[in-house]
C-alpha cells in the first residue's frame, strides 16, 4: 500500500470513529463482536465478549473499505495462551468462504504495535502454509506456538492475517477484530516460588505507640531467593484536597516512622519473615498509605505483584463524650443500643494480643438533672463472612492462583474470609416522662450508631 494511500486510510477511519462515537451517543446503539472470555477450567484458551460503544470502531468500516474482506470468516477470532518459555501448543483456526468466487488464502503475521513485546515471526508456524478456497468452503488452519527457551516474559499480541492485503500494523491495530483476521495473544510466564502469605497490613493504632507486623513469605521452589524489601516513597507523598487547591494534607507519618526488618533470602522450603515495626509520632493524626515492596528476586513475580499494601488509621481519642437529648412520653423502661463495626483492623500484628473490640461508656441524666447508670443488659457481635475459592492469599492475583491451583497452600483453608464485625451493647434504665440526656465516650472505634425505645409504662 503507498504512503498515500496509507494517509487517506487513516484520515477515514477518524473521520469514521468521530462519526461512530457520535451515532452511538445519539442513537444508543451498540455494535456486538466476538471476543474472548477466560473460564476457570481452562487456563489456556479465553473466551469473551465485547460490546462495541463509544471509542470502540467496528470492523464494518474496515469492510467498506477493504469489500473482499466481509466474505471472509474467521473462527475463531481471538486466541489467548499462557506458555512458559520451551513450551508449545497448536489450535485450529476455520476460515470459510462466503464469496461466490475463490478466494486465495495466504495466512501470516502482522505485528501490532500495541503490546507490551513483540513477538517473533519464527515462534507461528501456519499449516497448510496457502490456499485457494472456493465458494463456500471451509478450510482449518493448524496453528503452532513454539516460545523458545529464552523467551522474555511478558505479554505479546499479534495478529494472524488470512489475506494479503491486510494494511499495515499500526492500521490493523485500531480495530479489536480486523476482518480476515485473528488476534493471538501470550503469555509468557514461569510458576512463581514464593508465596506471599501476608498480602496487606491494615491496622488502627493510636499516637505514641509502637507496633510490630510480621510478613511471612514461603518458598516452594528448590532454591533459595533474594528479598531486598523496602518502602515506596507513597508515605511521603502530599495530597491536596478536592476544596481548594491551596491547603494540602499530608500522611499522619512518613516512611521514617517505620523500620524493616528483613533476612536476604527466603530459603527454599521454608518461611521466612520480614518484620515492620511502627513507631507513630505523639502528635500523629489522619492516616497513611504505603506499599512495602519485597524486591522479590523470583521470575515468576513481576515487580507490582511483589507489593504489600500498609494501611495505617490513627485511633481519634475524644477527650468528651458524644451527648444527645430525647423526650420520654411515659415511664416506660428504657433501651439504648449502642454498635459499632470495625473491618480487618489488627491483622498480622504480632503476637495478636491487642483488644481492639469497641467499647462505650454510656450514661444518663433523668429528667430532674441527675445521673443514672444504666446497666448492661446484652452484647452481641455480628460479622460477616465471604465463601472464597482461591489457594492463593493476594485476591489481586487471581490468575498466578489459576496457574499453581494445589500446589500453593490455601488461605484461610480456602474457605472463609473475614470482612465486617459489628459489636452492639445494649444497656436499660427505669424510664421516666421528661427530657433526658444520653452520653455515650467510644473506646477503639471510629464510629458508632445508637437507638433509643421507650417501652410502654408498667401498671
Amino acid at each position: 500500500m503507498s504512503i498515500q494511500n496509507m494517509k487517506t486510510l487513516k484520515i477515514i477511519i477518524c473521520g469514521l470513529l468521530l462519526v461512530s462515537i457520535l451515532s452511538i451517543a445519539c442513537a444508543g446503539a451498540g455494535i456486538e463482536n466476538r471476543a474472548v472470555a477466560a473460564g476457570p477450567a481452562e487456563i489456556g484458551v479465553i473466551e469473551t465478549k465485547m460490546v462495541a460503544g463509544s471509542g470502540v470502531v467496528s470492523a464494518s468500516y474496515a469492510e467498506d473499505f477493504y469489500p473482499e474482506f466481509e466474505k471472509i470468516s474467521v473462527d475463531p477470532a481471538y486466541r489467548y495462551l499462557e506458555l512458559k518459555p520451551g513450551d508449545s501448543k497448536n489450535f485450529t483456526v476455520t476460515v470459510e468462504n462466503k464469496d461466490n468466487k475463490s478466494i486465495s488464502l495466504d495466512p501470516g503475521l502482522v505485528i501490532i504495535p500495541y503490546t507490551e513485546n513483540f513477538i517473533d515471526e519464527s515462534w507461528v508456524s501456519i499449516s497448510p502454509s496457502a490456499k485457494d478456497l472456493a465458494p463456500g468452503e471451509k478450510e482449518e488452519f493448524e496453528v503452532e506456538v513454539n516460545v523458545p527457551g529464552d523467551a522474555d516474559l511478558g505479554n505479546y499480541a499479534v495478529l494472524i492475517a488470512f489475506t494479503e492485503n491486510v494494511p499495515e500494523g499500526d492500521v490493523a491495530g485500531y480495530y479489536p477484530n480486523f476482518p480476515g483476521t485473528m488476534q493471538l495473544n501470550l503469555q509468557v510466564w514461569v510458576p512463581p516460588a514464593v508465596q506471599i502469605l501476608t498480602p496487606y497490613v491494615n491496622d488502627l493504632v493510636e499516637a505514641g505507640e509502637t507496633y510490630t507486623y510480621e510478613i511471612k513469605l514461603r518458598n516452594t521452589g528448590n532454591t533459595d531467593i533474594a528479598i531486598s524489601p523496602e518502602l515506596t516513597e507513597g508515605g511521603d507523598i502530599i495530597y491536596y484536597d478536592s476544596i481548594s487547591p491551596y491547603g494540602g494534607v499530608t500522611y499522619a507519618f512518613g516512611n521514617d516512622a517505620i523500620s524493616v526488618e528483613a533476612p536476604e533470602k527466603v530459603k527454599a522450603g521454608e518461611t521466612a519473615i520480614v518484620k515492620l515495626t511502627l513507631k507513630v509520632p505523639a502528635d500523629a493524626k489522619g492516616s497513611y498509605s504505603g506499599s512495602l515492596d519485597l524486591n522479590i528476586d523470583d521470575p515468576g513475580i513481576r515487580d507490582y505483584e511483589g507489593m504489600v499494601s500498609l494501611n495505617f488509621r490513627i485511633l481519634p481519642i475524644p477527650e468528651e463524650p458524644y451527648e444527645t437529648t430525647f423526650k420520654a412520653g411515659t415511664n416506660g423502661t428504657i433501651n439504648i443500643e449502642v454498635s459499632a463495626y470495625q473491618y480487618g483492623y489488627g491483622l498480622y500484628t504480632a503476637g495478636g494480643n491487642r483488644d481492639l473490640a469497641p467499647s462505650f461508656e454510656v450514661s444518663l441524666k433523668d429528667p430532674s438533672g441527675k445521673e443514672v447508670t444504666p446497666a448492661l443488659a446484652s452484647t452481641k457481635y455480628r460479622g460477616s463472612v465471604s465463601i472464597i475459592d482461591d489457594t492463593y492469599p493476594q485476591p489481586y492475583l487471581s490468575y498466578v492462583s489459576a496457574r499453581i491451583a494445589g500446589g500453593m497452600e490455601p488461605y484461610n483453608q480456602g474457605s472463609y474470609q473475614d470482612g465486617t464485625t459489628t459489636f452492639v451493647e445494649t444497656y436499660t434504665v427505669p424510664g421516666a416522662a421528661g427530657d433526658w440526656t444520653l452520653s455515650i465516650l467510644p473506646k477503639n472505634t471510629e464510629n458508632f450508631e445508637y437507638s433509643i425505645t421507650i417501652g410502654a409504662a408498667e401498671e
